[in-house]
């Protein structure tokens, strides 16, 4: 049996954080992310495809993005699709996977009891509402004798992170409860990056990152059993279309800006990329500028860019403060603001010599 096991598409995610322009990109390329894994499935000859919950991002989604899950799934030719309901898209009534037009391959897994799948029998533990209080696999059963490979799906945590042991977790999981009954392989969803829990349970990632702390994201799983009983072979495969990076750069030299324009016009799909960018240490007002600037050219040429200087000192050399020479009342301005040591006076300082360089520009 060989199948793949992936979850959390979130498809029609909002992406409130970024222009609606870049965020109707990013939501379209996850449909492309859904064809590639069709695409992968076919090639890899998997006898099915198993979505560990949150196909979609929300219940409430309108009939556009609807049509474009249904037909991202026909890139699955005729390989049998299982969609689990997940707490984005709960098995209510009037949830979105239920008004979700179907191929006839593709099947929404809502209900409490084994279907088949090529050689396997696939228990699904659907979330019927967006937080369960119960553990959605307390209904599964003990392997029964002569029952062949037995594959259980869900969607929630395996561990109980809360430091209040009598605290209700939603949507937890036993998932060593879950593999003593006799299956031969877990296939959860909710945790963004790819997880082994042990040989027997994992998490696949979700395809696509949605924030810069996963773990491990963008990618699928390949599942193997063999036999009843035997050891799954795993494989995870990368299909993310978009790039998410985090740099941390700590400044002490002001060639150092240029380096980090350099690496950003290195990047190979700028579109289809987001940055979280840190930058601490220390550098000269005129460094400074050219960072801002810079902060501000790629915060349009990026899918997304955030960046914290909140850590990075400004120190002005002679260079600096010879823009801002002048008599009177700017000259007492500007020892005012160099004696000072608040954020403000730092940031007025550097106003204040950026104006006098746009000054100087336009009447060069």
């Amino acid at each position: 049996m060989r199948f793949i096991h992936t979850a959390d598409w979130q498809l029609g995610l909002k992406l409130r954080y970024l222009s609606p322009e870049k965020a109707a990109q990013l939501r379209l390329l996850r449909f492309q992310t859904v064809r590639a894994i069709g695409a992968l499935a076919q090639e890899a000859r998997a006898d099915a495809v198993l979505v560990a919950g949150d196909v979609l991002d929300d219940n409430g989604l309108g009939r556009d993005t609807l049509q474009q899950a249904s037909d991202a799934l026909r890139s699955f030719g005729d390989i049998p699709v299982g969609l689990l309901p997940g707490n984005h898209d709960a098995a209510t009534e009037d949830g979105a996977l239920a008004r979700l037009e179907l191929p006839p391959n593709v099947s929404v897994l809502a209900r409490r009891e084994p279907i088949r799948f090529g050689d396997a029998l696939v228990y699904p533990c659907p979330l019927m509402r967006r937080h369960e209080t119960d553990d959605p696999t307390a209904w599964l059963a003990q392997r029964a004798a002569g029952e062949g490979i037995r594959i259980a799906v869900a969607h929630g945590g395996v561990i109980n992170f809360s430091d209040d042991a009598d605290s209700i977790v939603p949507n937890l999981i036993d998932a060593d409860r879950v593999l003593a009954k006799g299956f031969d392989y877990l296939a959860l969803g909710d945790w963004h990056g790819t997880f082994r829990y042990n040989a027997r349970a994992w998490y696949s990632g979700a395809p696509e990152p949605t924030r810069f702390k996963e773990l491990e994201p963008g990618g699928i799983l390949i599942v193997d059993i063999d036999a009843p009983g035997s050891a799954p072979r795993v494989e995870r495969r990368h299909v993310a279309q978009t790039h998410w990076l985090t740099l941390d750069r700590e400044m002490i030299e002001d060639c150092q800006v240029a380096e980090l324009r350099a690496h950003l016009e290195a990047l190979p799909e700028r579109s289809r990329t987001l940055v979280n960018l840190r930058v601490r240490g220390a550098v000269s007002m005129a460094a400074r500028d050219a960072l801002e600037a810079l902060v501000e050219e790629y915060g349009e040429r990026l899918a997304y860019l955030t960046a914290d200087t909140g850590e990075l000192l400004t120190r002005p050399l002679p260079q600096d403060l010879a823009t801002m020479t002048g008599e009177g009342f700017m000259a007492a301005g500007v020892e005012r603001l160099l004696a000072g040591e608040s954020a403000a006076d730092t940031d007025a300082l550097q106003l204040l010599y950026r104006l006098r360089r746009e000054v100087a520009d336009a009447t060069a």
